[in-house]
């Protein structure tokens, strides 16, 4: 039988709690420790390329939650912001290269015209990019960082159900994995709903809307994914790959999403944010430049990390983003966290682990997900 303070403890874990900060702070330490030994073996760059992906990744969120909770409510022009930052960077990156004009040697040696290979190859991607940003800072509106993330865990599955559609296999034990994932991820988001009726903090149908701007920025991501992938290694329902190197693709596509997202901003928030920008109080200033610096390096050097470390590697480390990213929402953002968020949480991670493993161990998805990580 249970007793009368444990029945009390249940009673509180099952209408949610807000961890403190020292409990939320150790457990981030910890989670780096364990970055730091299931890494050790690529040397202390490959530990520092993980941790600092996985501390962008969530600082990508919480800032740009904590700039929208400031009063300046434009997910739209922050989006934009990041975009022109990660084309301005990647420009100076290929021009120092000098990569950019090998790339356009490389086009007219291969007979594609320039403008039609690029509507074919990079606009759906610059597209699908845009979706996913902007869908994503959006959601952020009416939903926490932390529920956010965990939304965001089932990329990985899905891009791998977009992947095996372009000729990638699946075996049994990984699908396994996608109905346990799937299954948690739906355990999640009903627990995220009931809690935000409870709290009465906001309309429920709000939630639900920025729930649905969540899920819709995850299949943005998981195809956009796929289609990068596309241009970086060879698929069987895609034998003319260009083989375009990570940071080209990047260099590429960043021009188009630009355009978009600004247009897009103009048209959903017109030109007052750009003004408000110029009167940003210090701390807002600071943390929207803060985000967009970290958007700046996920875009650039995510690929660079999978490069690295293997799609399997990179996968698990964006997975540990999400566990910290949701105990600091809890502890400086005030995100409440129940029984059934942490079971939910739990079997997305069982399933995606599951997944991860039976990729590992067969080999049979050796292109899959190669791009999935670098993206916020």
């Amino acid at each position: 039988m249970i007793g009368a303070g444990g029945f009390v403890s249940f009673q509180l874990l099952s209408e949610g709690v807000i961890l403190p900060h020292w409990v939320a702070l150790v457990f981030t330490g910890s989670i780096f420790a364990g970055i730091a030994y299931a890494y050790r073996s690529h040397g202390l760059s490959g530990v520092a390329a993980v941790s600092t992906q996985v501390m962008a990744i969530m600082a990508v969120q919480l800032s740009t939650k904590l700039v929208l909770q400031t009063g300046f409510v434009y997910p739209t022009c922050i989006a934009s912001l990041h975009f022109l930052c990660v084309w301005l960077a990647s420009w100076a990156v290929e021009r120092r290269s000098g990569a950019k004009d090998r790339l356009l040697m490389d086009l007219k040696s291969s007979g594609y015209d320039n403008a039609e290979w690029y509507v074919k190859r990079i606009l759906p991607i610059a597209v699908l990019q845009t979706l996913n940003v902007v869908l994503n800072t959006c959601s952020l509106l009416y939903i926490g960082a932390g529920f956010n993330a965990i939304i965001g865990i089932l990329c990985p599955v899905l891009t791998a159900l977009v992947s095996a559609t372009l000729g990638a296999r699946i075996n049994s034990l990984a699908w396994a994995g996608m109905v346990i994932a799937i299954a948690g991820d739906a355990v999640i988001s009903i627990e995220g709903l009931k809690n935000i009726s409870k709290s009465g903090s906001e309309p429920l149908s709000l939630a639900v809307f920025g729930m649905s701007l969540g899920v819709g920025a995850l299949f943005a991501r998981s195809v956009r994914s796929v289609l990068m992938d596309c241009q970086m290694n060879e698929y069987a329902a895609d034998k003319a790959c260009p083989r375009l190197k990570p940071t080209r693709v990047v260099a590429l596509a960043s021009p188009a999403v630009f355009v978009l997202g600004f247009a897009l901003t103009l048209i959903l928030e017109g030109w007052k944010p750009y003004m408000e920008l110029l009167s940003l109080n210090t701390s807002a200033a600071l943390l929207l430049a803060f985000s967009t610096a970290c958007a700046v390096y996920l875009s650039l050097m995510g690929m660079v990390l999978i490069k690295m470390l293997g799609a399997a590697a990179a996968q698990i480390a964006g997975k540990l983003n999400i566990l910290v990213t949701v105990a600091l929402s809890s502890a400086f953002l005030h995100e409440r966290l129940s029984l059934g968020f942490i079971v939910g949480a739990a079997a997305v991670l069982a399933g995606a682990a599951i997944f991860e493993h039976a990729k590992a161990s067969t080999a049979l998805l050796p292109k899959t997900l190669r791009s999935s990580y670098s993206s916020v």
